[in-house]
């Protein structure tokens, strides 16, 4: 069996889907943005939560089969005892009935020798990087603005948060997502009507990752 369709299959009964409308805005514009979502959203105190995560992405390769990624987040605000989430994102479904891309997900705490153990399982450091920005909340949709940073000198075995950051982009990557479940119609419904309150500052789609 493949090792994605395998770890579904034995976390089937918590599995979750995600929906998700993804675009992104140039740094100059941010605040505009930042403000319609603080009108329309439920932050009734004015107060906007805010996020500084570092995400190490680790790639196990299969021949003659699918790479399985698994993803590990911590919060450098959490620092020196950070909680570590480990993560499997599946690959969007692009179905054309969908306004919204659905993806498979599992996302569990672990404990924080999880990359030397990911390591010992054969995977490999793929990728990371950091996302610093702002959460907002509408009902059950989350919509997050991050800057998408890289560090300028990479260690594998540092997690300095001080480490000086690299934009990848002049630009600010921009997500909405819920989570639900399979049987939930309307939230394709329910997220593009709000993705249209935000232009024509920001126009949020369904991305093919793929491509």
């Amino acid at each position: 069996m493949d090792p994605a369709q395998l770890l579904i299959s034995q976390n089937r009964s918590f599995a979750s889907l995600e929906y998700v409308l993804q675009g992104s805005i140039q740094d100059e514009s941010v605040y505009l943005l930042k403000a319609r979502l603080q009108g329309l959203c439920d932050n009734i105190t004015g107060e906007v939560e805010q996020f500084d995560d570092h995400e190490i992405v680790y790639t196990l390769r299969i021949p003659a089969a699918s790479n399985v990624s698994l993803r590990v987040r911590y919060a450098l605000d959490d620092l020196p005892n950070p909680i570590y989430h480990l993560r499997y994102v599946a690959s969007a479904d692009l179905d054309k009935n969908q306004n919204v891309s659905v993806r498979q997900f599992h996302d569990c705490c672990v404990t924080k020798n999880i990359q030397l153990f990911l390591q010992e399982l054969g995977f490999v450091h793929d990728h990371e990087f950091y996302a610093k920005g702002d959460i907002f909340r509408k009902g059950r949709m989350k919509i997050t603005v991050a800057k998408i940073s890289t560090a300028a000198e990479r260690n594998r075995g540092d997690m300095n948060p001080m480490a000086t950051r690299r934009p990848y982009t002049n630009s600010c990557f921009v997500e909405m997502s819920l989570i639900g479940s399979m049987h939930d119609d309307k939230v394709g419904d329910e997220m593009k009507s709000f993705a249209e309150q935000l232009k024509p500052l920001i126009s949020l789609e369904k991305i093919d990752q793929k491509r």
